[in-house]
């Protein structure tokens, strides 16, 4: 095995501990085997696979899982590429990201054919560019920021690079989700809050509102008495936690006032809630315009074989392993249908990106599958609204 630094360079005082695990992953396909390639060595292309992850500070140990767990799956899935040597090497993307550019421009300026990493948010950010431009594969363990793959805009998702993708799954309440899209997608800066007997929920959605710069004008668990301090301060949303007969209420009470404001909810709009089809105000059901948000549906911490991970590749999985496990298990996969057709790493650039959204499998922390945006399939907060008595899909948060 031989070893490689990365394009960033550790701290002094970590360099040893990273150096010794950035020992790369040489994998041969005469015998699938990890070995180390001579000057000598003729004719076999090489391919390298970058871990971006902090070299030093309060993150290095979880760096280090990613790193551990990228080179366990590579080595899994790639083991076997005829006429290729893949290499896993670590690159600093600094504390704070602050070295994530410099890091990636010198590996796409090589033989890169994807990066995995991106712990901190700068550091997505400076990579993301720079690798979409040379058709790079990006795939973060632990990133779950919406705007870097849907864009400013949650009303209108729009994904900003098609060469990054996620195997993180957020853990983020549905609730403080719908209250960014209230705030930013349904221009709702005004918002009431009805607590329908989940406190938490509500709690969570009010928090959310005054963090995307919006503001709580009314609250309380009485309905009608919520509504109408609504309509005199200019209410533009009402969001209802819990109970959904309380759902139910809420809406008669805002057509009763007139009240032209959003009706919004997630637990509290579970079931069958659409109206029987009555126009008039003594309707069963919610009526049309009401948006919900539904949780995501993977569980960001299970898998099939998240149990015995760590013993599998040798490190502690920390905070994003389980996750880097199943990006290194994808890039892996997508590496060994993409490179053996091709010429050199960056002629099969290309190819790679298109292989990544076909995949589906069994990974550690669950199914593993992209949407169209580079997301998890399941795993992101969907935003519904209520046309014609069935809800419509009508934005994801990541």
């Amino acid at each position: 095995m031989t070893v490689r630094r990365g394009a960033g360079r550790a701290a002094p005082a970590a360099a040893a501990r990273w150096v010794a695990l950035t020992a790369t992953a040489v994998l041969l396909s005469s015998c699938g085997m990890v070995n180390a390639l001579g000057d000598d060595d003729a004719g076999a292309q090489t391919a390298t696979v970058g871990v971006l992850a902090p070299a030093s500070g309060w993150q290095q140990t979880d760096g280090e899982a990613v790193l551990a767990a990228v080179r366990h799956a590579v080595e899994e899935r790639a083991g076997d590429v005829g006429g290729w040597t893949i290499e896993v090497v670590a690159v600093d993307e600094g504390e704070k990201g602050e070295t994530a550019a410099g890091a990636v421009t010198e590996l796409v300026d090589g033989d890169a054919v994807a990066v995995v990493g991106g712990l901190t948010t700068p550091g997505v950010r400076a990579a993301q560019p720079i690798l979409d431009d040379e058709d790079v594969l990006f795939v973060s363990p632990a990133d779950v920021v919406p705007e870097h793959t849907l864009g400013a805009d949650p009303a209108a998702p729009l994904r900003p690079y098609r060469s990054y993708f996620r195997t993180a799954a957020g853990d983020e309440p549905p609730a403080a989700a719908l209250a960014r899209y209230a705030v930013s997608g349904l221009g709702a800066e005004a918002v009431a809050v009805v607590d329908g007997g989940d406190p938490a929920e509500a709690r969570a959605f009010a928090a959310a509102v005054g963090e995307a710069g919006g503001a709580v004008v009314a609250s309380g668990a009485d309905a009608a008495a919520v509504v109408a301090k609504a309509k005199t301060e200019g209410a533009t949303a009402v969001f209802v936690a819990g109970d959904p007969e309380v759902a139910t209420t809420a809406d008669r009470q805002i057509r009763a006032s007139r009240l032209e404001a959003t009706l919004l909810g997630t637990t509290a709009f579970g079931g069958d809630l659409a109206d029987d089809g009555a126009t008039g105000d003594d309707g069963d059901g919610l009526r049309d315009g009401a948006v919900r948000a539904e949780p995501a549906q993977l569980d960001a911490t299970a898998g099939v074989r998240s149990g015995r991970l760590a013993e599998d590749i040798g490190a502690p999985l920390g905070q994003y392993g389980a996750a880097a496990y199943d990006a290194g298990t994808a890039i892996g996969t997508v590496l060994a249908r993409c490179l053996p057709p091709a010429s050199s790493a960056s002629s099969a650039r290309r190819g790679c990106l298109g292989e990544m959204s076909q995949l589906d499998f069994a990974g550690a922390t669950g199914e593993v599958a992209f949407d169209e945006y580079g997301d998890r399939s399941g795993g992101s907060v969907r935003f519904s609204v209520l046309r014609d008595g069935a809800w419509e899909v009508v934005g994801v948060d990541g």
